[in-house]
């Protein structure tokens, strides 16, 4: 039996940390410092720091490389212009929001 893999999710990982560095005081109410957030803090990149040393089991696909070096990267606004693309804007602010984000992107009225 082999062992199991696991793939770290990086998006989710960075979310956590930004929210945890963002919604814990660095320093407790009697001004000392928040020992327990940075413990957390270096527990998730400690982790980040192990997924990194993990070899992949899986033989790299020269198509798959090929296509995540060659994939558009978007911007934000792009990556919701497509999310309205792919279901479409339910009331009129999100009507309006597509509506501009088609004319700045694309052009088109």
């Amino acid at each position: 039996m082999t062992p199991a893999s696991s793939f770290p999710f990086f998006s989710l990982l960075i979310k956590d940390i930004y929210f945890l560095n963002e919604g814990c005081a660095n320093r407790l109410p009697n001004g000392h410092v928040n020992f327990e957030k940075f413990v957390e803090l270096a527990r998730q990149v400690g982790e980040f720091m192990t997924w990194k040393r993990v070899e992949c089991p899986f033989e790299e696909e020269r198509n798959i490389l090929q296509y995540l070096h060659a994939a558009p990267v978007f911007t934000e606004d792009g990556l919701y212009l497509a999310s309205y693309e792919s279901e479409s804007p339910e009331n009129q602010v999100e009507k309006d929001r597509w509506k501009s984000l088609r004319t700045s992107i694309l052009g088109k009225t």
